[in-house]
Parts: C-alpha cells; structure tokens; sequence
C-alpha cells in the first residue's frame, strides 16, 4: 500500500485507498510504470519508492520541477519525469509499459478518451493495466448540478464528468476487461457537513456501501469511480 498522499477529504478516503491498492496490487519491481497527467509527480515519487527496482517515468505537459522534485530524483534512480503528451506516446515501443495510471486525469482528456486508450494500448505489455484514480462522473443529476455550480464558480474550464459508455468505448479499443470502482452516493452531496464530523463522515459511508450492495443499479449514480483496463 502506498503512504497516504493527504489532501483528500476524509469522505473520499475509501476511493482514494481503492485505487492505491489496486496501483499496489502486482510487484512493480523490474516494471516499467508510466504516469500520465502527473503535475508536480508526487504520486509517480511514491510509487518509485514503494518499489525502488521499477522504472517509473512521470509525464505532464510541463515536466516536474523544484527543489522538492531534485531531491525526490537524486534519492530515487528509477524515477524520472519528463515533458510529454498523454495522446502521444511514440517515446514507447509498443508492449514496452506494464502500467499506465492517472489520478484526476480522465475528466482533462475526456474530449478524447477512445485516444489515449488506443494510444496507451499500443505501448502496454499483455496484461498491462491502465488505471485512473478519482475521476467524476456524471450520471447523478444533483451531483452535475453542484459540481456545474461549482465549475462557474471557480472558471474551471477543462473540467468533464464521465460516463459509463465513454469507459465502454474506451474498453472497445482492445482492451479485455474493465472495471469501474464506484464511490460516493449520499456522500457527495453530503460532503461540506460530513467531513468536518467524523462519527457522521463514517455513518454515510456505511450507508452508501449498505445502498450500493442492496441496489446495485445506483451504482451507475456514483459521484466518483476508479476506473481499471487490463489489456
């Protein structure tokens, strides 16, 4: 398990600690690993150190930078971080990454998500995995209203819920097995009075596990998912 990265509220912990698990879940050693969307690469950082013998390469559009960041890479040998494009991978032979992953990635490509599935598909070994963690998604109509709100609010203008058959479309490039971790039901909404209480931050989120496992067509109505590819 990867050391908590911080930052998140406590009302999406479980989310956060699903797809850090699952990032976790086959030995990385001797591996090479790509993060895409990677910012300031402190995610790409815990990774190289959770496992020291893989080969993990951050890529934003701007590489990461900083006194931070030289010291993350003096201490760390397979990490690196470079300028790069998630729709082109043509650094990468094909079949040469065993993981691509993003966190908050997906909504930012969302204008093309069949794209980047094709493109990482091409450089992913058999069996590779492509994973995002904590992604929106669009499907309940009183979370899109507040995030709408939201987005307003603060000009975020590269911002898109998800949806289900765009994760179909995306499975339909070649990959053979998807799965969508979904999270936050009443949580959502609930979030600016949960997370400031824990007792009821943990009460919402047994009630949503409770809702999700005795109708599992609300699942669709998830706030947030992990999303998982195989090819």
């Amino acid at each position: 398990m990867l050391p908590a990265l911080g930052g998140f509220p406590p009302s999406d912990r479980g989310l956060f600690l699903a797809g850090y698990s699952e990032l976790c879940r086959v030995d990385l050693n001797g591996k090479r690993v790509v993060e895409i969307c990677g910012g300031a690469g402190k995610l790409a950082g815990l990774l190289a150190e959770t496992f020291p013998g893989a080969e993990v390469i951050g890529i934003d559009l701007y590489a990461a930078s900083g006194p931070e960041v030289e010291e993350r890479l003096k201490r760390l040998p397979g990490l690196s971080y470079v300028a790069g494009d998630a729709f082109d991978l043509s650094a990468y032979s094909s079949e040469s990454v065993d993981l691509v992953f993003g966190q908050a990635a997906l909504h930012h490509l969302a204008h093309d998500p069949e794209g980047v599935a094709r493109e990482v598909l091409r450089v992913l070994k058999p069996g590779g995995r492509f994973v995002f963690i904590f992604e929106p998604m669009g499907h309940n109509l009183l979370v899109a209203a507040i995030r709408a709100v939201r987005l307003a609010r603060y000009e975020m203008g590269d911002e898109s819920n998800l949806y289900l058959s765009q994760f179909e479309r995306m499975r339909n490039t070649g990959y053979s097995k998807c799965e969508v971790q979904l999270f936050n039901f009443l949580g959502y909404p609930m979030k600016a009075f949960s997370d400031r209480f824990a007792p009821l931050c943990r009460a919402v989120q047994k009630v949503d596990a409770w809702l999700f496992r005795a109708f599992p067509k609300l699942l669709r109505y998830g706030a947030n998912c992990n999303l998982i590819f195989t090819k």
